[in-house]
């Protein structure tokens, strides 16, 4: 009858946008840990490991998740409704774009939970000893727990836990001004923000934004709107540029090698229009799973 059971998968996956140095994953937190690529679907369990000098971009629904340098991060839950984070040392900025109604987006720390009440964009802080969280709030607002209690952080403020369960000291003040990461962070927030795709497509749609340099859009009869590829090779042809890889829960998961590949080959369907590739996005509206 349509209706979801206990058994579907996810419906909101993230993705491994961008990332920039040595960059290690471990999908559903167990085994091995391999280099990082790019497009990689990302879901609960996973571990994302940021080293010395690199960073980090994650995208998940309405968020955009960027990590800085000598960072732990992994998903608790990722789901319609639920994206849940545990961050175990280093640095989270992040921004929720918009914050519907049911939505939780949370992210856990050694001593410390945040909550966002308002969207906006936030910035988390662990230390080394997972001892120490700082929670920025750039712009919306939030809810901090820690030891028990329930801080509200609003924006332009920055609120701080110190020490471990029965023994947290917390202490506030004025958020301060941007660093090096913070304007990284806001310049991929523009970047997305004036992307011309999120006219065609929901910006519920993953990787939306890097449709933008790499293709073009044309009305289609019957079609509506339609996305080609640029500067692709002659003879090119979808699922030709990748790899199949087993992505649990959801299975065999082509990953393709190009920027723009994971809305493309995740979100609507390929056509040969007049012997162009093309691939069409359904409604604008629906929302994408």
């Amino acid at each position: 009858n349509g209706s979801p059971s206990a058994q579907d998968p996810p419906s909101r996956v993230a993705r491994l946008s961008y990332f920039d140095g040595s960059v290690s994953f471990q999908p559903g937190g167990t085994g091995d840990w391999a280099a990082a690529e790019r497009n990689r679907p990302v879901t609960i369990g996973d571990k994302i490991w940021a080293d010395k000098d690199a960073r980090v971009e994650l995208q998940a629904g309405q968020a955009s998740i960027r990590l800085g340098a000598m960072t732990a991060l992994s998903f608790l839950n990722l789901d319609q409704n639920i994206t849940q984070m545990r961050l175990a040392e280093g640095s989270i900025n992040f921004r929720v774009r918009e914050l519907r109604e049911g939505d939780q987006y949370e992210v856990d720390t050694p001593n410390a939970a945040f909550t966002v009440t308002q969207a906006g964009a936030f910035r988390i802080d662990v230390n080394e000893n997972g001892d120490g969280t700082i929670v920025t709030v750039l712009r919306g607002e939030g809810e901090v727990t820690a030891d028990g209690k329930t801080y509200k952080v609003q924006g332009g403020e920055l609120a701080e836990f110190n020490g471990t369960e029965g023994n947290v000291t917390y202490r506030s003040d004025r958020a301060p001004e941007p660093d090096d990461f913070d304007r990284w962070a806001a310049s991929r927030d523009r970047k997305e923000e004036d992307s011309v795709s999120a006219r065609y497509v929901s910006r519920d749609t993953v990787g939306y934004s890097d449709l933008d340099d790499n293709g073009t859009w044309n009305e289609e009869p019957e079609y509506g709107h339609v996305w080609y590829p640029n500067n692709v090779a002659v003879g090119w042809a979808p699922y030709s540029y990748g790899y199949w890889n087993y992505v649990g829960p959801w299975g065999w998961t082509w990953v393709d090698y190009s920027h723009w590949g994971f809305a493309r080959f995740h979100y609507g369907r390929w056509n040969n229009f007049g012997g162009r590739g093309g691939c069409s996005r359904g409604r604008g509206y629906d929302y994408p799973v």
